[in-house]
């Protein structure tokens, strides 16, 4: 992810989001038990040690961001972590709770703070070649669109074939009453308009050659990664 998606960036730059995504993976994928996970927000602000030493390493990456990114990024970056953590263990323990069907704000909350979208929005831009954060702050609502709907899109085939049915394309389907494939419609016309927008709003040229170079870079990354089995998808397309 971070040759592919952020090879713009510096290459420490890089070392450094690769170790923080398969740290974030780890959690996501719950390989962190959640009596670990449970105690990692008020452990990270009193300064202990972490009950994993999965958690142990996050924390000293989070700490070290603003090594690589702007100030201001580097907190939202933070932020986005905490929220991560908190949202991966809270959805554990409602896993069964039923939506309501008016909660459709709910559901896009929900997906704002578990995605860490806000914090991969802020690794396309570090600061040895940004350090102008003017220059590209007004995209980050689009980038995390981005980020996190192309992700459900290019995700649901690995989660369909793990039978997966507590995701963000389901939950929507839920609550707005409509069947998958248009919920999957639905989320693709909201990824176009967000690329669409954030074009128009970058104006310098090497800010909008680095946003075509992160697009490109995210799309090929769920297809080289085996997590995404796209390969094994569109091998079976072609024959």
């Amino acid at each position: 992810m971070a040759t592919t998606t952020f090879g713009h960036n510096h290459p420490d730059t890089q070392v450094h989001i690769a170790l923080f995504t398969i740290l974030a993976l780890c959690v996501d994928d719950l390989e962190v038990n959640s009596a670990a996970l449970a105690e990692f927000i008020d452990r990270f602000q009193t300064g202990r040690m972490q009950l994993h030493s999965v958690l142990e390493l996050l924390a000293g990456m989070i700490r070290r961001m603003p090594e690589f990114f702007h100030p201001y990024a580097a907190t939202a970056i933070l932020i986005g972590a905490m929220h991560h953590v908190n949202c991966t263990l809270f959805e554990k323990q409602m896993d069964n709770a039923p939506l309501h069907p008016a909660a459709l704000q709910y559901v896009l909350y929900k997906r704002a703070r578990n995605g860490a979208g806000e914090v991969y929005s802020a690794f396309v831009w570090d600061k040895f070649n940004f350090p102008d954060i003017s220059a590209h702050i007004q995209v980050t609502p689009e980038t995390m669109i981005y980020l996190d709907y192309a992700n459900d899109i290019l995700s649901f085939y690995k989660e369909e074939m793990a039978g997966e049915r507590h995701n963000f394309v389901y939950d929507r389907a839920r609550v707005t009453g409509k069947d998958v494939k248009t919920v999957l419609s639905d989320i693709l016309d909201e990824v176009v308009g967000a690329i669409e927008r954030a074009r128009k709003i970058l104006q310098g040229e090497k800010e909008r050659e680095t946003w075509e170079k992160f697009l490109a870079g995210y799309v090929a990354y769920h297809f080289l990664s085996p997590r995404y089995k796209l390969e094994q998808l569109t091998g079976a397309a072609a024959a």
